[in-house]
């Protein structure tokens, strides 16, 4: 299996596809060992590089506390290992804040940016803090949970199959959050909740796109906007969806891989 001895750590990833380098930083909890959906739009047009973040899946669990800028040193130590001197970057929920750090602490190692359903952090600008959720009752747990991710879930004017997705996993018992809490996702929702890239991200240059979903209460859309205010060179489009917009609007990808093949 692939591992390289990063940034004082052991890091797992993967690389698949060949072409220009693209790495993906996922959110809270990720684990490359769970099930991942074929995204036609990148997969095999890019070399897309995942890896495990630090006390998460395979990768080596350090001794905490954790902090932002070492998630975004573990990135840029393993592109660093990898020879990727330049990679387009797109992070996801937490990966989006990794992502934030990783562009305005090494922005020679940037490329393009892509902030999926992200917050810059800050007393006013925070993604919902998850802790709050794993502290609730288990009966409690998934549907406030569910409610973070679409603010629809529950109303009988929509249908939201990705959302009945989600609750018949959680329900069954999978090991997905916020079922699977672990030592290193604890580790991980700590630095989480300190996150705060406010003072950093006029200093990124890079052209970025900000997208994310018209009806998450995870990261909602006044916290795209300030991170649209606050990156100079950004765009911000918005889908139809909740934190799971990417998975909900066909139309999200599609936007990621045109925003990659513009020169």
């Amino acid at each position: 299996m692939p591992f390289v001895h990063s940034n004082g750590i052991k890091i797992y990833y993967e690389v698949q596809g060949e072409g220009r380098p693209l790495l993906v930083i996922s959110g809270t909890g990720a684990d490359l060992r769970s099930p991942r959906l074929p995204v036609p739009e990148i997969d095999n047009k890019f070399q897309i590089i995942r890896y495990d973040q630090r006390g998460l899946g395979q990768t080596e669990t350090p001794k905490p506390p954790y902090t932002m800028e070492d998630y975004a040193n573990d990135a840029a130590a393993l592109l660093s290992s990898l020879d990727i001197d330049h990679t387009n970057v797109i992070g996801t929920s937490f990966g989006g804040m990794v992502a934030q750090h990783l562009a305005a602490r090494h922005p020679r190692t940037v490329n393009k940016l892509i902030l999926a359903c992200t917050s810059p952090g800050g007393l006013a600008y925070s993604s919902y803090d998850l802790r709050r959720i794993i502290h609730k009752p288990q009966n409690i747990q998934v549907t406030s949970w569910l409610k973070l991710l679409d603010s629809r879930y529950g109303s009988l004017e929509h249908e939201l199959p990705i959302l009945d997705a989600v609750e018949t996993l959680l329900s069954t018992g999978k090991r997905i959050f916020p079922n699977n809490v672990t030592a290193g996702l604890l580790n991980q929702l700590e630095a989480r909740s300190r996150h705060d890239a406010i003072q950093l991200l006029e200093k990124i240059p890079h052209s970025t796109l900000i997208i994310g979903g018209s009806y998450d209460l995870v990261a909602p859309t006044q916290n795209l906007q300030k991170l649209n205010d606050l990156i100079p060179n950004s765009e911000l489009k918005l889908f139809d969806g909740g934190h799971l917009f990417m998975l909900q609007d066909a139309n999200a990808w599609r936007c990621v891989a045109s925003f990659l093949s513009e020169d």
